[in-house]
């Protein structure tokens, strides 16, 4: 077996559970939550309403082992805004342009994911887009991201 062939190990989902917790705290203190929306959850969309949410885009992985037993994890996620624009292309943008300004805020706020974890990178990796409607009028625009976090840094 090829180093190429080297199957996904992934962290506990104790771990992943954790860090989806203070990911969601750390999100609900972004500025610019649309005051139509209560919170940021964790993967609920309601239907018909206004909301956001985090929401895991794949299993959090290891992607570098250390013989010293620390490892270096990657978490992608992404974060959803259910709107209702109407007709009106400038409340579609600004639906985006939220999400982007989200994605600007992660580059200089940096969450705490907890004891023994210490995040090495955070980037949104899209620009907001539209990626879903439904009837009624509701739209759900997305941005895409991703952490790199090391556990047992010190090791």
């Amino acid at each position: 077996m090829s180093l190429e062939d080297k199957p996904i190990e992934f962290v506990s989902a104790g771990e992943e559970d954790t860090i989806s917790r203070k990911m969601v705290a750390w999100l609900n203190r972004f500025p610019d939550i649309p005051v139509s929306v209560d919170l940021i959850d964790y993967e609920l969309i309601e239907p018909d309403t206004a909301c956001m949410a985090l929401s895991i885009v794949q299993s959090t992985y290891i992607v570098e082992r250390y013989i010293s037993g620390a490892y270096v994890a990657e978490y992608q996620f992404k974060v959803v805004y259910r709107v209702k624009p109407g007709k009106s292309p400038d409340s579609r943008l600004k639906a985006d342009e939220m999400l982007d300004r989200l994605g600007d805020w992660i580059s200089t706020n940096r969450p705490d994911i907890g004891e023994n974890l210490a995040i090495q990178e955070l980037e949104q990796t899209t620009r907001s887009s539209l990626f879903a409607r439904m009837e009624g009028g509701w739209e759900d625009h997305q941005i895409f991201m991703r952490m790199t976090y090391k556990v047992n840094p010190g090791k």
